[in-house]
Order: C-alpha cells, then structure tokens, then sequence
C-alpha cells in the first residue's frame, strides 16, 4: 500500500467557532476534511501529468476526538485500491499521536481542460 502524510497546525480560523460549524474553538471538522483532501490531492499531484489533476468525489469520516488551537495534526493517507481513474484511500488523522479521525476518501483524475470545458459549455 502507498502512504503519504503530512502536517498541520490548527489555528484559530480553523475552529468549529470560526468558521460557523459549531460554538467552541475547536479544530472544524469541515477544516479536517480540507487537510485530508489535501494531503491525498498533494499525493496524487505528485504522480499526474501536466494536464492532468484530480478531484474529491468522496468522503466519509469519523471525527472522534477534538483538537485545540496549535495542535500538530498529521494527516496518514492510504491508496486502498484503484479503478480505473478513481482512487480509494484510507485516512487517519493524528493529534500527539493519539488517532482523532479516521475515514475514506475517493478521488477521480481527470484531465483539466475537457473538466473545464464541460464545465464552459454543460450540454
């Protein structure tokens, strides 16, 4: 299995407060949701041509645990299969080691000039 991880740090326009996902200043699962797709984009980034770049399909998540303000998150993505132009990845999220998150998330490659044309001209 392919892995790749990188970190973050929550900051304060990363809370559940901040950005209207909830009361506490917290780390927002939508913002959580950002760095995994991030981090599985940045992964893939590395490995499509030019003219090729991919896009979030799909996600599923389990945010178990809250994260503070300057909490060092590593976000663990796992290629857990392939079809075709979709890729399949398993993810974790880390807070000091401790799991806070875990889930899936799909991505399509697809080739960025007929993505935007389609989306120019939708008929």
């Amino acid at each position: 299995m392919k892995e790749f991880s990188k970190k973050f740090v929550v900051g304060l326009n990363d809370t559940a407060k901040e950005i209207g996902s909830g009361d506490l200043e917290v780390l927002a699962t939508p913002v959580m949701i950002t760095m995994v797709e991030n981090t599985a984009k940045e992964y893939l980034h590395k490995q499509l041509a030019p003219e090729e770049t991919s896009v979030g399909t799909l996600i599923e998540a389990r945010h178990l645990r809250p994260s503070v303000v300057g909490a060092q998150m590593i976000i663990k993505v796992k290629v857990a299969s392939q079809e075709k132009t979709k890729i399949n990845f398993s993810f974790e999220v880390f807070d000091n080691e401790q799991v806070v998150a875990t889930g899936i998330h799909q991505r399509a490659v697809i080739l960025t000039d007929v993505f935007l044309e389609k989306l120019a001209h939708p008929n």
